[in-house]
């Protein structure tokens, strides 16, 4: 089978709490880069922070309402389905078992994630699974731990279109445009009772947000 026949799955993981112009124009970017779909891979409870504000069922259908007008973009829901902490590498083992060994699987991540790769569960292993693609912005810092810096330097391919030549293994970066948005940000407009604007939030989301109450101060 050649490249051009060879399965892809581009993956792009986070809590999407909520989904907003950051993540969809990032996600865009990769699949313009690498010329193929990408997956957004919601986390149920992520590992390395707090529960997410919406509900698990409530960020998926946020997802849908993005994703559902945009051939690129795709979602795949299985962390969703699992109980307790979403670690990666459980994630990576269950893709690889799905499409097989030989299917070209990339794991995107930001820079400011890969700098605490060594954080991870189990994140030697990671690279057995997939490749990764480090999504970087003008301000982002590569990272200081010397065990990664020593990662970064063996498994490097200088342009990311390279990491579709084989399953596995390798690391590439793509520079991204800096987008002026966080889910944490969003949140705090509208725990103010302020409305987020287009540039921060796709109006079929802040439609939804509005319908489900959602991301309110509680008060007793």
């Amino acid at each position: 089978m050649s490249t051009a026949e060879q399965v892809v799955k581009v993956c792009f993981g986070g809590t999407f709490d909520p989904i907003h112009c950051g993540h969809i124009g990032s996600a865009k970017a990769v699949a313009s880069t690498l010329g193929t779909a990408v997956s957004f891979l919601p986390n149920r409870q992520p590992a390395h922070r707090a529960n997410p504000g919406a509900s698990a069922q409530q960020r998926l259908a946020m997802l849908h309402l993005v994703c559902e007008n945009e051939a690129q973009l795709c979602i795949d829901s299985r962390e969703l389905d699992r109980q307790g902490p979403s670690y990666s590498i459980d994630t990576l083992a269950s893709i690889r078992s799905d499409l097989g060994p030989q299917a070209r699987l990339i794991w995107c991540l930001g820079m400011d994630a890969f700098a605490q790769l060594h954080t991870w569960h189990r994140w030697r292993e990671l690279l057995e699974f997939c490749h990764l693609l480090v999504m970087a912005r003008p301000a982002s810092e590569r990272p200081q731990d010397a065990a990664l810096k020593a990662l970064w330097q063996q498994r490097h391919r200088a342009e990311p279109k390279q990491l579709l030549s084989c399953p596995s293994g390798g690391i590439a970066s793509v520079r991204l445009p800096q987008f002026d948005v966080s889910a944490t940000a969003i949140r705090l407009l509208l725990e103010q009772g302020k409305t987020p604007p287009a540039s921060m939030l796709p109006a079929q989301v802040a439609q939804y947000i509005a319908a489900q109450n959602l991301y309110k101060v509680e008060t007793n």
